[in-house]
C-alpha cells in the first residue's frame, strides 16, 4: 500500500468541481470510516508535484477524517493518520488509466462544449468496453448523464445525448464552428436531413417516369370513398368554392369551358361532407393537406377538417395574385387579389423548410380552365411537404397543374376530374412530360 501525506497533495485550480455538499460529504467519510477505503486516490506525477487526476471527494474526506482524528482501513490495514493510500496514473491498466485521465479532464471548468462533448463520448465508449468484460449491458444515456452531470431528469439527459451524438460529427467543421452543442445538434439535424434527401432524389431520380402519375376522369367523391386509406403524403386540391362561379362568366374567354360545375353552396357542402373525412383517411399516418376555399367558408371548412382529425392551422393561407383582375363590384371596387388556402396536419408530419403564410404568384397561360392555378404555386406547396418519391393527391385536378409541378419535385401525382374536357387537358400535360423527358434524353441532359 503506498501512502502519500495529504498536505502533499495539489489540486489543479481548473477543475470544475468546486463545491462539494458538506452533508453528503461527511456522510461519505462515515461510510470510509465503517466500510475501510475501498479505491485509491489517482495521482500524477508533474516534476516534483503529484496533482490529484481522480478522487477528489475521496481525498476531501480523508482531510476532514484526519482533522477529525477518524482512522479508517485500506486493504484491511489502518491507514496512518494524515495519509491516504494512492495509485499513480502510469502504473494503471489501459482502461483504468483513460477512466482517470477521463475523469481528470471532466472535471475541468475550461473546457469547451466541444471537448466537454468528445470527452463524455470516450467515457461512454469506456464505460462500454468496461461492461464487455464483465458480460454485462452497455451504459444507457441516463447512467452516463448521471455520471456526468449527476441527474438524467430533463435537461441533463438530453443535453449528454446531443453530446454523444454530436462529438461523432467534430471533424466537420460546421458542427466544430457552433457556439453551443446545441447549435451544433441543429447544424447536424439539418445536414443529415438535406444528406437523405439528396440520396432519396438520386435514387428515386433513377427510375422515376411521367408514367408513374394517374389521371382519372371520374366523380371524386365516388372515387375518394372506394379508395384505399393511407395513400398519400399531401393532398392538393382545389374543390368547387360554393361561391357561385359558374355565374362569373368564361374567364374574358380564355377557358372554353368555364366553370363547367356547378357552385352552388349547396353542392359545396356536399361535397365538403364527403371530402374532410375520406381526405383524412386517404391520407397517411403523417401527412400535410392544402385545399383552396372561399373566405366566406374557410371557418366551416376548419370545423369540419377538424372534426374529421386533421390538426387545422388557425389562419389561412394567402395566394397573392397580383395580375387578378376580377372586381365583384365593378363599379365600387376593389379588384380581388387574393384567394385562401386551408392549410392543414395529420400526425407530427415536419415540414422541411419555414415558409410565408403569402404566395406571390401570377398566372400561367390559361389552357381552358376558368379556376385554373399557377403549376409554380401548386410546386411550393409541394416542396414544403413532399420528399422525392412521395405520393400527392388532387381530387378536383381541373386542368392538371399538379402534375408538372409534383413531376418537378419527382413526386408521384393522382389526379380526379369528372369534367372530360378538363381531364383531357391534364392528360395533355403528363404526355408533354414524357416527351421533355425524350428530348432531354437525346440531348444528354
Amino acid at each position: 500500500m503506498k501512502l502519500i501525506h495529504l498536505d502533499a497533495i495539489k489540486v489543479a485550480p481548473d477543475r470544475q468541481r468546486k463545491h462539494f455538499d458538506a452533508a453528503k460529504l461527511h456522510e461519505f467519510a462515515d461510510g470510509i470510516a465503517q466500510r475501510g477505503l475501498l479505491h485509491p486516490i489517482i495521482l500524477r506525477v508533474v516534476g516534483e508535484d503529484y496533482y490529484l487526476v481522480a478522487g477528489e471527494r475521496r481525498f476531501r474526506a480523508a482531510v476532514d477524517m484526519a482533522a477529525l482524528g477518524i482512522p479508517f482501513k485500506h486493504d484491511g490495514e489502518v491507514v496512518r493518520s494524515g495519509f491516504i493510500p494512492y495509485t499513480l496514473l502510469s502504473d494503471l491498466d489501459p482502461l483504468a488509466a483513460e477512466e482517470a485521465e477521463l475523469d481528470e479532464n471532466i472535471q475541468r471548468e475550461s473546457l469547451t462544449w466541444q471537448e466537454r462533448a468528445a470527452a463524455h463520448a470516450r467515457l461512454s465508449t469506456l464505460r462500454a468496453k468496461q461492461a464487455s468484460l464483465k458480460g454485462e449491458l452497455p451504459p444507457t444515456v441516463a447512467a452516463i448523464s448521471v455520471e456526468v452531470r449527476g441527474s438524467s431528469e430533463g435537461v441533463n439527459q438530453e443535453t449528454t445525448r446531443r453530446e454523444l451524438i454530436v462529438a461523432r460529427h467534430l471533424d466537420n467543421p460546421l458542427i466544430k464552428a457552433a457556439k453551443t452543442v446545441d447549435e451544433a445538434f441543429k447544424i447536424l439535424r439539418k445536414e443529415e436531413t438535406a444528406d437523405k434527401n439528396r440520396q432519396l432524389g438520386a435514387s428515386v431520380g433513377r427510375a422515376f417516369t411521367a408514367e408513374m402519375h394517374r389521371a382519372l376522369n371520374e366523380d371524386s367523391l365516388d372515387w375518394m370513398r372506394g379508395a384505399a386509406a393511407g395513400q398519400f403524403d399531401c393532398i392538393l386540391t382545389d374543390p368547387p368554392y360554393g361561391m357561385g362561379a359558374d355565374e362569373f362568366g368564361d374567364s374574358g374567354g380564355l377557358a372554353a369551358g368555364a366553370h363547367g360545375y356547378e357552385d352552388s353552396a349547396d353542392n359545396f357542402k356536399s361535397i365538403l361532407a364527403t371530402l374532410a373525412p375520406q381526405s383524412f383517411r386517404l391520407a397517411k399516418e403523417q401527412a400535410h393537406l392544402y385545399c383552396f376555399c372561399d373566405i366566406d367558408w374557410f371557418t366551416t371548412m376548419r370545423d369540419e377538417f377538424t372534426a374529421a382529425g386533421w390538426r387545422v392551422f388557425r389562419t389561412p393561407l394567402i395566394w397573392y395574385k397580383k395580375a387578378g383582375m376580377r372586381a365583384p363590384w365593378p363599379e365600387w371596387g376593389p379588384q380581388r387579389k387574393y384567394e385562401t388556402i386551408l392549410y392543414a396536419v395529420k400526425g407530427k408530419r415536419p415540414v422541411l423548410r419555414m415558409a410565408p403564410d403569402v404566395l406571390d404568384f401570377g398566372p400561367d397561360s390559361n389552357l381552358g380552365h376558368a379556376a385554373q392555378k399557377p403549376v409554380a404555386l401548386y410546386q411550393e406547396l409541394l416542396s414544403r411537404t413532399c420528399l422525392p418519391g412521395n405520393t400527392v393527391g388532387d381530387f378536383f385536378m381541373g386542368s392538371g397543374p399538379i402534375f408538372p409541378a409534383a413531376h418537378a419535385l419527382k413526386v408521384i401525382a393522382t389526379g380526379i376530374e369528372m369534367d372530360t374536357a378538363s381531364y383531357g387537358i391534364a392528360c395533355k400535360r403528363i404526355q408533354n412530360l414524357s416527351v421533355d423527358r425524350e428530348l432531354d434524353l437525346e440531348m444528354g441532359l
